[in-house]
């Protein structure tokens, strides 16, 4: 147990961490946990959807400016972008990108990591990348004998997957229409869990409010006509999962019938 708390989420491209996770950050960074948000690129390979964002300066800066915004709302003070391309992960020698991830974790000691599953949401390359590098450096970083140039080695005490629960697909489908993300027009289907595998929920209603603020921040990244973050009737109170953010903890294995955790620091306060 130990009274400094430290969380580290690590992602693929600036607006990753907003959507599902956005409340579970602002929660922690209200309650004092230090917060630490890792991406991998600026997503300057994607598209600005939004037609009343003209960009008047390259992607990269614009979408670091959203980035930087987001992280003001969400109360995330700590920022470490890793320098990689957008698009291009899948290239990166895994050893230099897992050795970078791995510094980290040795030098800010977090208890809890949390990152893509192995479905990457909908299967975006970048996030299937992630999510190898991210758990890669969770057990590597437990090695003594591995990098020890870097620093003392490190076992984070838990590491979860963020994850839709299949309900939450369902409903998008049925409220939207669309329970896929275009990716230069082939639709990448989003990938649930059924609610039995989800181990854990935080409940992030106090924080709905933020939450939206934060995800406000990525406007070129949202297309007004097909989602309802910025319409002006959308209230998160009345949508529940909005305000219920799910995670699987991956490491260590919860016990087959065990509760469902409120709490991603539970077991470690």
């Amino acid at each position: 147990m130990t009274d400094k708390l430290t969380l580290v989420a690590i992602f693929a491209h600036p607006d990753d961490e907003a959507f599902g996770t956005g409340g579970t950050l602002t929660k922690y960074a209200q309650e004092g946990v230090d917060i630490h948000l890792v991406v991998a690129t600026l997503g300057e390979a994607g598209s600005v959807v939004n037609p009343d964002v003209t960009p008047t300066q390259p992607k990269s800066l614009l979408r670091e400016q959203e980035l930087r915004r987001a992280c003001e709302q969400f109360g995330i003070k700590n920022l470490h972008l890793l320098g990689f391309m957008d698009g291009q992960t899948a290239l990166v020698p895994p050893s230099e990108a897992v050795y970078k991830i791995v510094k980290l974790l040795r030098h800010l000691k977090p208890q809890v990591v949390l990152s893509f599953g192995p479905e990457g949401i909908y299967g975006h390359f970048d996030h299937l990348v992630v999510h190898r590098w991210s758990a890669a450096a969770v057990e590597l970083a437990a090695e003594a004998d591995r990098w020890p140039e870097i620093g003392t080695a490190h076992q984070v005490a838990k590491f979860y997957y963020r994850a839709m629960p299949q309900q939450q697909i369902e409903q998008m489908e049925e409220t939207t229409g669309r329970s896929a993300v275009s990716m230069d027009g082939i639709p990448f289907p989003f990938m649930g869990y059924p609610m039995e595998q989800i181990t854990t929920v935080i409940d992030i209603r106090d924080y709905a409010q933020t939450k939206l603020n934060g995800i406000r921040c990525y406007a070129s990244q949202i297309q007004p006509d097909m989602m309802p973050f910025f319409q002006d009737n959308f209230d998160p109170a009345t949508n529940h999962w909005f305000w219920q953010e799910a995670f699987i903890l991956s490491h260590p294995k919860n016990k087959p019938g065990a509760d469902k955790e409120d709490d991603l620091f539970a077991g470690v306060r």
